[in-house]
């Protein structure tokens, strides 16, 4: 893998989110080899946030006014992570809540009544991998994933691909 690509494949067998894999209704996963420089998973994950384009926030705007009417929660922006000097898990990092973080993996999550979306970022000495993970609970769940998951499977590498150029 050079530098500068992204390989779209499934979680790697070390990946934080492979306990959740069984039973998925939708699995995403991308790695890029870049130099790490000593960042840790929060940062690349704030770093990812950062890279957001203004017409992506747009749309998260769209989504979070209809789904409002459908009963679904208003998420915010996805580039609103805050600076928090030292999350702890349970606190709100963006659109998602922060399960677990150490200098190497951060586990994030948004669970409502219809969906439980988990996202890590996770270093692997120089190769970082974001994977998704989503368990629907219900037929709205997965209705909702439909337009979602091809969405986010050309979105989420093309935002990878940005960060690691960044760290060249």
């Amino acid at each position: 893998m050079s530098s500068a690509s992204v390989v779209s494949r499934p979680p790697t067998a070390c990946s934080v989110l492979r306990a959740q894999l069984p039973g998925a209704d939708f699995v995403h996963a991308c790695q890029a080899t870049t130099r790490r420089d000593g960042r840790s998973a929060l940062q690349a994950y704030r770093d990812m946030a950062a890279t957001i384009p203004g017409w992506f926030d747009g749309l998260m705007a769209l989504r979070n006014r209809g789904m409002r009417l459908l009963g679904m929660k208003h998420l915010g922006s996805l580039r609103a992570v805050q600076d928090v000097e030292d999350p702890q898990p349970g606190q709100r990092l963006g659109i998602f809540t922060l399960q677990s973080l150490d200098d190497d993996a951060i586990v994030l999550e948004d669970d409502d009544r219809h969906l439980r979306v988990q996202l890590a970022l996770q270093w692997q000495g120089d190769v970082l991998e974001v994977a998704t993970v989503v368990h629907t609970h219900n037929a709205f769940g997965r209705v909702y994933m439909l337009p979602v998951a091809p969405v986010h499977r050309l979105i989420v590498p093309h935002l990878l691909r940005k960060q690691v150029q960044a760290y060249r």
